[in-house]
């Protein structure tokens, strides 16, 4: 095994071999296919553009398994994905820099778009992959074409468009606990210059991989659909427009986690039982989510084209969940969400053969609002509260953002590229009616001592489980912000079948305020934007006759006023859950991805992440200086062989492996305790399949987490002990495809 220290000098000497191996070949007639993405909101193949982009075409979505953004990091190098809040809401993370906060007023670090819409809410991330061209991960910061809050960097969901003939594809499969996952699209021209695609997925699941030992019941069933309508017309060969319906549903069960509850000793002799917990209340989750979205396209001329990108995404979600692990009504919550968000974009692009001009204006706004709440009937008596039902809090944000931008690619001569970009932000905030209550059937006998309770009248409001009572006057706030994002980056091209790239960029994430529970005003006063300077260098290249394709990238980020989510506030209850910002960082880091086509259908994928993460200064209790950031494992590797053969003269068999290790991380450093430090662990996925030559059918047999390795997704403080969530254990089936 090498040492962690040891990994660049090896990869250094990796990519050292392979072009010495590479430097004598001949024509064989098959080479690895172009990709096309828009990573410069402009269609460019992948090689040619100077960024680090991890590119997923539609067919390796499928082949892969991946169903939701979190099976996107198995296969990307410094990329982690993981569910902070059972399976309601994702934290993104790209080189170290992400945000692990559940509050859904707060915007994640990495920008998440589909079909060109950023959505602003980490609740709002967990959304089906389905029908897709491609998925395009682009690293570092990307403040000047996609703006605020892309510190860690950008996600782009593209979906397929309908096509000139009438084509469609449905697939059925089969699995583990019940499982039946069903996806299909249709497509084509219903009139000259308009065409229409419709596709639709629904993932069922019958039984659950965890067993509540309270009510005796399985829990993990899923039930999710959703459904997407595209649009495109082009009434001349001049103007392109796309309309995008889509929408879904989600009512799968919320995940119980395991806890070791420290006040009730019950539980201690099925701690170590993974998917075995204990829940007195009810949980259940209803997510819903409609939007829409017209892309327009002009093309003016030869060189000058202008596009607007109008989006509107409604999301509601009521998620009810049992935190303690036992029959105890300690932590049984339920948060009930409403956001609203509409964003413009107007860009103009210009195209010679040796300027790029891409220039523009951008409006959003975003609203939310939040009720939280905590059912604490056995817990608050402990506290001298007895008579208290329950804690929780409120508030509404309304966010307006409005910005200008530019970005150039000046071709100095036939070798070198000099790419300059601008981007100019403001953004302002409304916090509001923010306040933290408890809840009482008895205002007589409830409050004792927990807050200053406000006099009966004001302040106290009926609710369906007694009477709500203020801790505070509600507070209201605003946080106005200016920003002035750049990047300087040079291209060199002097290389056959390579670019090397450099950049100097800087991004920022947006200030806001605590959407969690306190019991101290002051918390709610709100935290600033956190600016990351990033210094990058990479390559990508193509060898052995364009069969063989390397990319790699070092980089160094100055992350200063970092903002940090954990257990940083003391309460009655112990450390609660807040974000503030904590001081600066230094993160160090290298990354390869590899990709061989070692015969006509051998196709082998390899790709190594590196990351030294470091805050070199902090200025909150408990958050120490020279610790690593959280969720930033050292090492992360994935490999992927994909073979096919023929199979007499009508039939093709194909066989998939993947695989990936993630090397130990630390999922919450405040106060560094032992319990959220996670080992490494290896993941296996396997498809092997038989298909028709011509490609219009397919039978196949899949496999995830084969070896059945158990490692935990996510580890949190509560009052009441670490609450732990776990990977899915092994899971397999058969799935059947037919296209037309």
């Amino acid at each position: 095994m090498i040492k962690a220290k040891y990994w660049p000098q090896t990869l250094v000497g990796l990519v050292a071999l392979l072009f010495a191996a590479s430097g004598h070949t001949e024509s064989v007639g098959y080479q690895i296919e172009e990709i096309v993405v828009t990573a410069q909101k402009r269609e460019q193949n992948l090689n040619d553009v100077g960024i680090a982009v991890s590119a997923f075409t539609g067919d390796d979505i499928q082949r892969f398994g991946m169903a939701e953004p979190l099976d996107l990091a198995a296969q990307t190098p410094n990329l982690n994905i993981n569910n902070t809040f059972g399976s309601g809401i994702a934290n993104i993370s790209i080189r170290g820099i992400g945000l692990n906060d559940y509050a859904v007023n707060n915007n994640p670090a990495a920008g998440i778009y589909i079909d060109e819409i950023y959505l602003v809410s980490p609740a709002m991330l967990n959304f089906q992959l389905f029908d897709l061209e491609r998925v395009e991960v682009l690293k570092g910061p990307q403040g000047t074409l996609y703006g605020k809050n892309t510190t860690a960097g950008t996600v782009k969901f593209v979906s397929r468009k309908p096509t000139e003939e009438t084509e469609g594809f449905l697939n059925i499969d089969y699995g583990r606990f019940d499982r039946v996952g069903i996806e299909g699209a249709v497509g084509g021209q219903l009139a000259d210059g308009l065409g229409v695609r419709v596709a639709v997925q629904s993932v069922q699941q019958g039984e659950g991989y965890l067993t509540n030992r309270t009510t005796g019941n399985d829990v993990g069933e899923i039930d999710r659909t959703s459904w997407r309508v595209i649009a495109d017309w082009a009434p001349n060969d001049k103007v392109n427009l796309v309309l995008n319906v889509h929408g879904g549903q989600d009512k799968s069960d919320p995940i119980l986690f395991n806890i070791n509850n420290l006040l009730d000793p019950a539980d201690d002799g099925f701690f170590n039982n993974e998917f075995s917990s204990a829940g007195g209340g009810p949980i259940r989750q209803d997510v819903k989510s409609n939007g829409a979205s017209l892309v327009v396209d002009w093309n003016l001329s030869e060189q000058w084209s202008v596009t607007s990108v109008t989006g509107f995404e409604d999301y509601s979600r009521f998620y009810q969940e049992d935190r303690d692990g036992s029959a105890l009504v300690h932590l049984d919550g339920f948060y009930d969400n409403e956001i609203e968000q509409f964003s413009q974009e107007i860009r103009f692009t210009y195209v010679s053969e040796s300027l790029v001009a891409i220039f523009g204006g951008f409006f959003g706004t975003d609203e939310v609002d939040t009720r939280d709440q905590f059912d604490a009937t056995d817990l608050l008596p402990l506290f001298g509260l007895g008579g208290t039902t329950g804690v929780g809090n409120f508030y509404s944000q309304e966010t307006d953002s409005q910005a200008l931008f530019a970005h150039t690619e000046w071709q100095l001569s036939d070798a070198f590229r000099l790419n300059l970009g601008l981007r100019y932000t403001k953004d302002e905030k409304e916090f509001s009616n923010a306040f933290t209550f408890i809840v009482t059937p008895d205002l007589a006998t409830g409050g004792g001592g927990l807050c200053p309770l406000l006099p009966a009248g004001p302040g106290v409001v009926s609710v369906s489980d007694g009477q709500q009572i203020q801790c505070f006057p509600a507070v209201s706030s605003n946080n106005d912000e200016t920003d002035l994002s750049w990047k300087v980056g040079v291209d060199f091209t002097g290389v056959e079948n390579t670019l090397i790239y450099g950049s100097i960029s800087t991004g920022f994430k947006s200030g806001g305020f605590q959407g969690q529970l306190t019991f101290n005003p002051a918390d709610l006063n709100g935290f600033d934007e956190e600016n990351l300077l990033a210094y990058e260098v990479g390559f990508k290249v193509q060898l052995a006759d364009q069969r063989l394709q390397i990319n790699g990238a070092v980089f160094y980020y100055d992350f200063e006023d970092m903002q940090f989510y954990g257990p940083l506030f003391d309460s009655p209850f112990g450390p609660l859950f807040g974000i503030a910002n904590a001081g600066d960082a230094d993160v160090m880091g290298a990354e390869i991805d590899l990709n061989w086509l070692a015969a006509e259908r051998l196709n082998i994928k390899l790709g190594l992440g590196y990351l030294d993460t470091e805050i070199t200064s902090s200025v909150l209790p408990g958050v120490a200086s020279g610790s690593e950031l959280p969720n930033s494992p050292e090492l992360n590797f994935n490999t992927s062989i994909d073979y096919a053969w023929n199979i007499g003269g009508s039939l093709v068999g194909d066989l998939l492996i993947a695989a990936a290790y993630k090397d130990e991380v630390s999922y919450d450093i405040v106060r560094q305790p032992p319990e959220t430090l996670e080992d490494g662990y290896w993941l296996v996925n396997a498809r092997i399949g038989i298909s028709g030559i011509d490609g219009r059918w397919s039978a196949y047999l899949w496999g995830k987490n084969l070896t059945d390795e158990r490692y935990r997704t996510q580890v949190s403080t509560t009052s009441v002990g670490f609450a732990e969530s776990w990977g899915l254990p092994a899971t397999y089936g058969i799935g059947f495809q037919v296209g037309f």
